[in-house]
């Protein structure tokens, strides 16, 4: 029996084992062959959502879960199983399984589609739209194991329709980060752990330094780039700390331009009143400027970088989640 072992993410983090796609893509890189595994109907309650995923490779390691451990195992079994027979399946576990064997502590019933023989084809231009974050579903038809890649920037949603399975894929969360002082490498450190994708913009040398002492990749450049608004789409957050508010303006007039699902700038209710009333006078409507989170964080009056960090970070999971970002 080949070893069971869950494999380490390209990027690590939490957040990096709901993303399964980066593991697969490199499995098949190396010749080997891959199981991509779907939770596509739910019986009862289940900790995982449907379309969420498995990748197994045929020597027994796997990204992603579908359960809270009690699964994990014999699905990789079941993956390998897949692949020596040279056919897809959809399996029943829990309720009405014929796996007597493997009960679920909620008593549910979960339908697992392994298909073993994505095209090629396919797989490609899975990878070419992650790689340009591009929105896109891929429609499986589960009698006759045919699948296909539709691009779209508005893809709709992961659904079950008789026997067609959709699974939208949107492009991972990224936090854009433009600030000084310590919250700015506060917050990359909590992002870096949770695997969440950083672009960062430091506005002074001590806070550039506090990015390099925690090896944070950022721009050094004087003012912030042109690049870094050009990257900014719709599966980003915009934080903007600085202490020194006179920058603000200009930044935030770039920033409100583009699609990011969430905008929040460092702030008491003071300096934000003054900060709208700044880009009003600049032709910005309310509904526009209602966009702007301020003070930041779900931690009410956070002063320490911890509080407020984990605050910020936990307001744009939640808005993440919101948008279906993130499960």
């Amino acid at each position: 029996m080949n070893l069971i072992r869950p494999d380490m993410p390209a990027s690590t983090g939490p957040l990096a084992h709901d993303d399964v796609l980066p593991a697969m893509f490199a499995w098949q890189a190396e010749g080997l062959r891959t199981v991509l595994v779907t939770l596509v109907s739910i019986e009862g309650g289940s900790p995982r959502p449907v379309g969420a995923q498995m990748a197994v490779c045929e020597d027994g390691r796997y990204a992603g879960y579908l359960s809270g451990g009690c699964l994990e195992q014999a699905i990789v079994l079941e993956a390998q199983a897949v692949l020596e027979a040279g056919e897809n399946r959809l399996v029943r576990y829990g309720r009405g399984s014929p796996y007597f064997d493997l009960r679920l502590p909620c008593g549910s019933g979960l339908d697992v589609y392994f298909d073993s023989q994505l095209p090629s084809g396919v797989a490609g231009t899975m990878k070419e739209l992650r790689r340009d974050r591009r929105p896109f579903a891929l429609i499986t038809d589960l009698e006759t194991a045919m699948s296909s890649v539709v691009g779209n920037d508005a893809p709709g949603r992961t659904s079950l329709e008789g026997r067609r399975f959709t699974r939208v894929y949107l492009p991972e969360p990224r936090i854009v980060l433009l600030g000084a002082g310590p919250t700015v490498s506060a917050l990359c450190q909590m992002a870096q752990a949770a695997g969440i994708a950083l672009d960062v913009w430091a506005g002074d040398d001590a806070t550039r330094a506090l990015l390099d002492a925690c090896r944070i990749a950022h721009f050094r450049t004087s003012a912030p780039p042109d690049d870094l608004f050009e990257r900014i789409d719709a599966g980003c957050a915009v934080v903007i700390a600085f202490h020194d508010h006179v920058s603000e303006p200009g930044i935030l007039q770039r920033v409100l331009a583009k699609p990011c699902f969430y905008i929040g700038v460092l702030g008491n209710h003071a300096v934000h009143r003054q900060r709208l009333a700044e880009l009003e006078a600049m032709g910005f409507s309310a509904d526009v400027l209602a966009r702007i989170r301020a003070p930041i964080g779900a931690i009410p009056q956070a002063k320490g970088q911890a509080t407020l960090a984990i605050g910020v970070l936990a307001e744009i999971m939640a808005e993440a989640k919101r948008n279906g970002l993130v499960a």
